[in-house]
């Protein structure tokens, strides 16, 4: 229609114009770039708030009481003060919440910190219910303590740093996890903080440091997208659609830092979900450790440890040349430290007791012995 009006109404050049612009939208609509996705955002109001009801029973369609802003009535706070700003462009009501949470006189902001940055370091907070400070929750092991700490954060202008280092530097937190008879005797779940408790390394952690012991660990490639390891057919095999959703990375893509393994909770990494990391199905504020059969068999036969002992038994037999020194080395790389006589000697005889009994090679002797050593209680635990 729009051609049988050339020399009419619009001239060639125009029609023309008009055909490319067409075929850009066509194509476009067809293929929309990969990079345009879209997602749920909050969206200005304006500077008159609407109007909020109570939902009797969560039914947007049974409106109840009239809402007006307000803090916790528990907190005892009075109604608050909005000011509207002088732009006009909103109601001002976030900006005053904002200003109510990050206040010096606000009772719970600086106390939840200080309660996740200690449960962070010592395994569990001074207030055990991390996400219930209020009357169903527990009350605080340490009341003094956790005000003092509080007291302090907000002295130091909110300066998470410097909570770290004091937490870090303090006598508490330096020491030894070595038992005593007759503080067990009083005090078996150790609230008043005699000593150290040994603590397992979380999920992520055992991952990184195992990348880390063979000198794989990517530390160079921070922030960026997900990554995507390498998992086991047996768990891909439980895709709804399988071949989509897990685009294994590039190895050396791949041996980046736990923190940035893609989430999803159909296709859970065998390795972390053995381990207690965080449920992908609801909030999580404490990870629960556990210990459980599946995690010494994951560490044994999973194909990751077996790759990983490997690397070690190669990197390890490159470095020393006789046998004692590649068991050395080995415990050397895996503990941080100087092994003992004794420790090397069990070493050697675990590789001489597989090649007699079990008929494996030197180099599958080695291998296995790499595997335990990485399944050792000393480098899985922090003490």
């Amino acid at each position: 229609m729009i051609r049988k009006q050339i020399g009419k109404l619009i001239t060639q050049a125009e029609f023309d114009d008009y055909a490319r612009l067409r075929k850009q939208w066509t194509d476009a609509k067809q293929n929309p770039p990969q990079s345009a996705q879209q997602a749920l955002v909050v969206k200005e109001s304006g500077p008159e708030a609407p109007v909020t009801h109570v939902l009797l029973r969560g039914n947007p369609m049974s409106e109840g009481d009239l809402v007006e802003p307000g803090y916790p009535s528990v907190l005892g706070e009075e109604a608050p003060q909005v000011d509207r700003p002088a732009s006009g462009e909103s109601t001002g009501r976030r900006r005053a919440l904002a200003e109510w949470i990050a206040s010096p006189k606000n009772p719970l902001t600086s106390r939840v910190i200080v309660n996740r940055i200690w449960q962070w370091h010592f395994g569990r907070g001074l207030v055990r219910s991390s996400n219930n400070f209020g009357l169903q929750g527990d009350r605080p092991t340490h009341p003094e303590l956790l005000d003092w700490l509080a007291a302090e954060l907000v002295e130091q202008g909110w300066s998470i740093k410097a909570l770290h280092r004091l937490i870090l530097t303090s006598r508490t937190y330096q020491m030894a996890s070595t038992p005593n008879p007759a503080a067990l005797e009083q005090d078996p779940l150790n609230d008043l903080l005699w000593r150290f408790d040994p603590r397992r390394l979380r999920a992520e952690e055992i991952r990184d440091s195992i990348l880390a012991v063979n000198d794989t660990l990517n530390l160079d490639r921070m922030y960026g997208p997900s990554i995507y390891p390498e998992l086991p057919p047996e768990v891909l095999a439980g895709q709804s659609r399988p071949g989509e959703g897990w685009h294994t990375s590039a190895p050396d893509e791949a041996a980046r830092r736990s923190v940035y393994i893609h989430v999803k909770r159909s296709l859970q990494v065998p390795l972390l979900a053995a381990f207690d990391m965080a449920e992908t199905d609801s909030t999580c504020p404490e990870r629960f450790v556990s210990t459980q059969p599946t995690q010494a068999l994951g560490m044994l036969n999973s194909e990751f440890l077996r790759k990983q002992a490997a690397l070690l038994e190669a990197s390890a037999s490159k470095a020393a040349a006789g046998l004692p020194d590649q068991v050395a080395e080995t415990l050397r790389r895996v503990m941080q430290r100087e092994p003992t006589g004794d420790e090397i000697d069990r070493g050697l005889t675990l590789i001489r007791d597989l090649q007699e009994q079990h008929g494996l090679t030197a180099g599958e002797a080695r291998r296995y012995f790499s595997l335990v050593a990485l399944n050792l209680n000393e480098f899985v635990y922090l003490d």
